[in-house]
C-alpha cells in the first residue's frame, strides 16, 4: 500500500510540475510577443532578460504550434532589429519545424522577402507503393503442335501477381513531377488447350518476376490550390505516362500438366522458360494512369496515394529461336508457347514522403 501511495505521489508531481512548466512557458511566449507589438525587440532577443521564453524554446516545452510562434517571432525581431544573418538563421528553424510555412496577410513585407530568398519546397520526395496486377495476353503470332483449341486466361487473386516501386520523385514546374526507381512486378497467365487427339486436354500457368525501372511523368491538377479558408487542397487528383526497361529475373511453368489418356506433369527441370532462353531477357513498356494524392499528418506535406494504371508491353516476351527447345512442353504436354506481349491492369497504395533542405535560392547567395 505504501508503495503504491508513493508512487501516486510522484507521478502527481510529476503531472504537476509538468503542467506548471507548460503554463510558465506559454506566459512566457505571450510576453515575447507583447513585447513585439511594444517594439522592445532588444527584450526579446536578450537571452538574460527573456531567459524563461529561451528555456522553454531550447528544452522543447513549446507544443508544436507554440514552437512555431516562438520561432516566427525571432525571425521578425532580428528583422526589424537590421540583423539578417540572424534572421535568415532563425527562418532555417523555422521551416525546420514548418517545412512549408504558409505566411499570412497579416506578416511584414519584409518577412515575405526574406521568405522568397530560400528555397521551401521539397528538395525530392521519395514513395513506395505496393499493389496487385491483372495480366492480358495479345498473341502477336499462333504456333501449335497438335492443338485445336488454345485459350489464355489472365489470372488473378492467386495471392502471387503482386508488384513493389520504390521511387524518387522532383517537382520541376507547376503541378508537373518526374519519378524513376525499380519496381518488381509478378505477373502469371494461365494457358488451356485441347489436343486434336480424343480427349486429351492441358493446362499451364506462366509465372513471371520482372525487375522493371520505370521513368514517370506526372501532372497534379489543384497542386497549390487553396480552400476559403486558405488551407491546402488535401485531395489532388494526377494523371500520369511514362516508358519502362524490364528485365526477366524469371519465368517458369507451374501447375502443369496434361490430363485425358496418359496423364503427364511437367517436372521441374522442363519447368524453367529463363534456363532453357525461351523467354526474352529484356522489354519495354509503356504506361499510363490516373491516381490521386492525399495529404496526411500535421504539416500535410506527405501524401497517401492511389493509383490505377495500364502497362502495355512493346516487344515480344518469347524468344523465337528457341520456342520449340523445351520437348517437355511442345511433345509431352504438346504446348508451344505463341509470339505474345504481357500487358497489366493494376491498382495500387502508396506513400510519399517530402525531404527539405531549407536553403538560399542560387540568386540570393
Amino acid at each position: 500500500m505504501k508503495k503504491f501511495l508513493l508512487a501516486f505521489i510522484t507521478i502527481f508531481s510529476g503531472v504537476y510540475l509538468f503542467a506548471q512548466s507548460t503554463a510558465q512557458c506559454s506566459r512566457a511566449l505571450e510576453e515575447a510577443e507583447q513585447a513585439f507589438e511594444q517594439g522592445r525587440l532588444l527584450y526579446i532577443l536578450d537571452r538574460v532578460a527573456n531567459r524563461r521564453f529561451y528555456d522553454c524554446l531550447e528544452a522543447g516545452n513549446y507544443s508544436i504550434e507554440e514552437e512555431i510562434s516562438a520561432k516566427k517571432l525571432l525571425v521578425k525581431a532580428y528583422l526589424f532589429s537590421d540583423n539578417e544573418e540572424e534572421a535568415e538563421k532563425a527562418l532555417v528553424e523555422l521551416l525546420a519545424v514548418d517545412h512549408e510555412h504558409q505566411l499570412t496577410p497579416e506578416d511584414p513585407a519584409e518577412l515575405y522577402f526574406l521568405y522568397s530568398k530560400f528555397r521551401t519546397e521539397p528538395i525530392i520526395r521519395i514513395s513506395g507503393k505496393f499493389g496487385g496486377n491483372k495480366t492480358f495476353i495479345t498473341q502477336l503470332q499462333e504456333f501449335n503442335t497438335h492443338q485445336i483449341a488454345k485459350t489464355y486466361n489472365p489470372n488473378f487473386g492467386s495471392g502471387i501477381n503482386i508488384w513493389f516501386e520504390f521511387l524518387a520523385e522532383r517537382h520541376i514546374a507547376k503541378g508537373i513531377e518526374v519519378a524513376a526507381g525499380p519496381q518488381l512486378r509478378i505477373a502469371r497467365y494461365d494457358v488451356e488447350g485441347q489436343s486434336s487427339e480424343d480427349g486429351l486436354t492441358y493446362q499451364a500457368s506462366n509465372i513471371s518476376n520482372m525487375l522493371r525501372l520505370p521513368l514517370i511523368v506526372r501532372y497534379n491538377f489543384r497542386y497549390d490550390e487553396t480552400d476559403a479558408n486558405n488551407e491546402r487542397i488535401r485531395l489532388i487528383p494526377y494523371v500520369f505516362l511514362g516508358g519502362s526497361y524490364d528485365l526477366v529475373l524469371s519465368a517458369r511453368f507451374e501447375d502443369t500438366s496434361r490430363s485425358g489418356g496418359t496423364a503427364v506433369t511437367l517436372d521441374d527441370e522442363k519447368s524453367s522458360l529463363l534456363d532453357l532462353d525461351q523467354v526474352a531477357k529484356q522489354n519495354a513498356s509503356i504506361f499510363g494512369g490516373v491516381g490521386a494524392k492525399l495529404r496526411v499528418g500535421r504539416e500535410q506535406v506527405n501524401f497517401l496515394t492511389f493509383e490505377l494504371r495500364y502497362d502495355n508491353s512493346l516487344f515480344n516476351y518469347i524468344n523465337p529461336e528457341n520456342r520449340w527447345l523445351n520437348q517437355g512442353t511442345s511433345i509431352e504436354i504438346t504446348h508451344v508457347e505463341d509470339d505474345l506481349t504481357i500487358n497489366t491492369v493494376s491498382f495500387s497504395v502508396g506513400y510519399v514522403h517530402s525531404l527539405y533542405i531549407p536553403v538560399k535560392r542560387k540568386q540570393y547567395r
